[in-house]
């Protein structure tokens, strides 16, 4: 979609979130631009780190307004290929965004953003008698949002269902 993402857009980006918000090093890039599959080679054009569902908000708008692809990237641990960005695109890591809300004993809910790890959701609600019943390998890893983009089942999938159930 773009050949070279322009310094007009990295700027902004840089504005919305900070220097520490993005990067644009060999090893960052070939590294977050990759899943487990290794099906395809990464070559995103940077990697963007939002903190909150505003900023993911603020760089999408930048992004649709200049026309560059975005690519959501969480635990990498797909093995789908589905998070690969292949062809200089924005990628934008979930990995800041992993607060924990309360647990809701009464509903038996919690609240977290999609960038929380799934084995941390796991010891976040065990104390209170509680599952979140998607686990599998990668739980050190995966992330929430992950998990529902791709409605993961894991080990438990026969007794729970997968994760939209």
């Amino acid at each position: 979609m773009n050949e070279e993402l322009s310094t007009a857009v990295k700027d902004a980006l840089r504005e919305i979130l900070g220097e520490e918000g993005v990067l644009e090093d060999a090893d960052s890039l070939e590294s977050y631009g990759r899943d487990w599959s290794k099906v395809f080679e990464p070559d995103p054009a940077l990697v963007v780190f939002p903190r909150s569902t505003e900023e993911v908000s603020r760089v999408m708008r930048l992004c649709h307004e200049n026309r560059v692809a975005v690519v959501p990237s969480g635990g990498r641990t797909g093995l789908a290929g589905g998070a690969v960005a292949a062809s200089k695109e924005v990628l934008l890591s979930l990995s800041r965004m992993a607060k924990m809300g309360e647990v809701d004993l009464l509903a038996q809910t919690l609240r977290v953003q999609a960038g929380a790890i799934t084995e941390a959701v796991h010891e976040h609600v065990a104390p209170h008698g509680l599952i979140w019943p998607v686990d599998f390998a990668s739980k050190g890893s995966s992330q929430v949002g992950g998990n529902i983009a791709t409605n993961a089942g894991g080990v438990k999938v026969i007794r729970y269902g997968l994760t939209r159930q």
